[in-house]
């Protein structure tokens, strides 16, 4: 009886943990962008969507907020999600999904910020993707960046899904 509820304590405090990201100061660098994933493509392949030349407006934030790049310690992936634009999209379609980071002049420097494996299989207008650990400040502190939206289906679009975005990001100091 003690060991069970040692156990149950145990598994207690591992849900009940706190996020130490979300208790360290910063300030959050969102972003948002639509694209369209095309009809017809289908559940043999993975398939990329790049979004590039994104302004970080990093050097603008650090000025509001009164800091120099040296105080960010890292800046980590609060949250990722992929949503319909018109409220009617399905994601069930969608079996894994990947986002990566990574600047123009060097593509094969990525840094992975959000994924999702295995997918919900329920139809939804909306997929959350699962945070990344990766500090992607060697990116994310320069002007630009861009994105890697890679997506592996369960099966064929029958028609265009215009997707909205959302990425944010938490610079930490």
């Amino acid at each position: 009886m003690l060991r069970l509820t040692g156990i149950l304590m145990g598994v207690l405090l591992l849900f009940c943990r706190c996020n130490k990201e979300d208790e360290a100061p910063g300030f959050d660098m969102l972003f948002q962008q639509e694209l369209t994933i095309p009809a017809g493509i289908g559940g043999v392949l993975t398939h990329h969507f790049y979004l590039k030349n994104i302004s970080t407006r990093y050097d603008a934030l650090l000025s509001q907020f009164g800091k120099q790049d040296g105080d960010i310690t890292r800046i980590v992936t609060s949250r990722a999600a992929i949503a319909g634009i018109f409220g009617d999209a399905d994601f069930s379609i969608v079996e894994e999904a990947i986002l990566r980071v990574y600047q123009e002049s060097d593509p094969t420097g990525f840094i992975e910020v959000a994924y999702r494996y295995p997918t919900p299989i329920d139809p939804s207008n909306n997929l959350d993707l699962i945070p990344g650990l990766a500090d992607s400040k060697r990116i994310m502190s320069q002007d630009r960046f861009s994105i890697d939206l890679a997506l592996r289906l369960r099966y064929s679009t029958t028609e265009e899904i215009p997707t909205r975005l959302t990425l944010q990001f938490k610079a930490v100091y």
